[in-house]
């Protein structure tokens, strides 16, 4: 359940947690990422049209949604996509199979709730708030060619 991860590049674009929607979903931001065309170049240009991923970057009173893919290595973001570099670090990671895209449109209260209960059932300390964490962030990968989902929370180093 824990490893050490790499340094990530999340690349995408972020969207503010006012953006979620009454089922609690980023739905409509991760269509407009869909129907982006800067994106679908740079996956297209890049060969990780099979990838998709999101982050969620917490804060003492609120988080930032962020939608797009990771990269473990150098790679030039295209204008209109930022870039977020996640450190090498201790995660807590869980993996499901037969996942696909609809699994970015369920409610993230409950996708979010339901993955730390797991975390914290391994015997894994987590913040209650995770905003007061030095490591605010959770990720989420999708393999299309797999349906296989992996998600991380990140850990400080004293975890």
């Amino acid at each position: 359940m824990k490893k050490l991860q790499p340094q990530l590049t999340f690349i995408g674009r972020p969207f503010a947690d006012q953006l979620l929607d009454e089922q609690r979903t980023f739905t409509q931001a991760n269509l407009e990422m869909e129907q982006n065309e800067v994106f679908q170049s740079f996956l297209a240009n890049n060969n990780l049209k099979a990838k998709r991923s999101n982050m969620i970057v917490f804060g003492p009173e609120n988080f930032m949604y962020w939608y797009g893919v990771t990269v473990a290595k150098e790679i030039e973001v295209p204008q209109g996509l930022l870039r977020f570099v996640l450190p090498e670090t201790q995660v807590a990671i869980k993996q499901q199979n037969n996942q696909n895209l609809s699994f970015f449109s369920q409610p993230l209260n409950v996708v979010v709730a339901k993955f730390l209960q797991e975390v914290r059932d391994e015997g894994i300390q987590t913040y209650e708030n995770l905003g007061d964490s030095s490591m605010p962030y959770i990720v989420q990968d999708l393999n299309l060619d797999t349906k296989q989902l992996t998600q991380m929370l990140y850990l400080e180093a004293d975890n």
